[in-house]
């Protein structure tokens, strides 16, 4: 009985299926399966973004252990943030959605700084955009506050004006000064009053005008030079103006970019009247 067991197919066929699962163990080479679980993993150039960042700040390398104290750190926040992914935390946080919106607009603006312009380029952005390199005119002048009324004063001042009087022992007691010397318009309104400087730009030159009126009542005023603003020549500018095309070009990539990704939206918005009616 037990030779004809052992001629059963049945057992034939268990005896070569073992035989070749021996066999196969010996000479397969497929590595371990892995466990599912997420990996962190610090690169060399993670370790050295973090050398750089604590050099910058402190001057000097980190020691080893100060580094390892860095990834630590660097682990321990990457953990953080990955955890509060899936939680979702980042859901409604205003300080997190701008921050990530603020990356957005820096990644599209990138590319301006890797655009190529040449001289023809910035010479046309040159061209359109003069006034933008225009220095601001300047004047300046020499001022008596009149005393009131003032139209009863100034013929007794230019009077005296004439006879070789020290203008300024001459009108009413004041703390402005009686010369100014070059300024800008912003300078000038900012001290007198709105308006002021574009009275003064007016005057004929070397003669005492008036009255100008500003803030603190009406002036007899001589314009002793008025600079016109000009527009520096293009080589003197040069480096200047690439450094504006740059920020216009990452600009205009932003909001090129902003509508391609709008466009792939389907948006609706509430009907703002009843948002401020509630």
């Amino acid at each position: 009985m037990f030779l004809s067991f052992l001629r059963q197919p049945l057992l034939h066929f268990f005896v070569i299926g073992a035989g070749l699962f021996t066999l196969y163990s010996f000479v397969d080479d497929t590595p371990a399966q892995t466990s599912n679980r997420p990996s962190i993993i610090v690169s060399i150039q993670d370790a050295q973004w973090l050398v750089s960042q604590y050099e910058s700040m402190r001057n000097r390398l980190p020691s080893e252990e100060e580094l390892q104290v860095l990834v630590d750190a660097f682990i321990r926040q990457e953990i953080y943030v990955r955890e509060a992914l899936l939680l979702g935390l980042d859901q409604g946080d205003s300080i997190v959605r701008k921050r990530l919106s603020q990356k957005m607009e820096f990644l599209t603006e990138a590319g301006a700084e890797a655009s190529l312009v040449d001289d023809a380029m910035l010479k046309v952005y040159f061209e359109e955009n003069l006034e933008r390199y225009r220095s601001v005119p300047r004047v300046a002048f020499s001022q008596i506050l009149l005393p009131e009324p003032a139209t009863g004063s100034i013929s007794e001042i230019l009077t005296d004006l004439d006879a070789g009087e020290d203008f300024q022992m001459l009108g009413a007691k004041t703390l402005l000064p009686a010369f100014v010397s070059p300024v800008t318009e912003q300078v000038v309104d900012g001290s007198f009053g709105q308006g002021v400087f574009q009275q003064i730009a007016e005057l004929e030159p070397g003669i005492w005008s008036g009255p100008v009126k500003s803030g603190f009542g009406n002036h007899l005023v001589r314009l002793d030079s008025l600079v016109p603003g000009i527009v520096p020549d293009f080589e003197s500018l040069r480096d200047g103006i690439e450094q504006e095309w740059r920020r216009d070009k990452a600009v205009e990539l932003r909001l090129e970019r902003l509508e391609e990704l709008r466009s792939q939206y389907d948006i609706e918005t509430p009907n703002l009247s009843l948002a401020l009616s509630q």
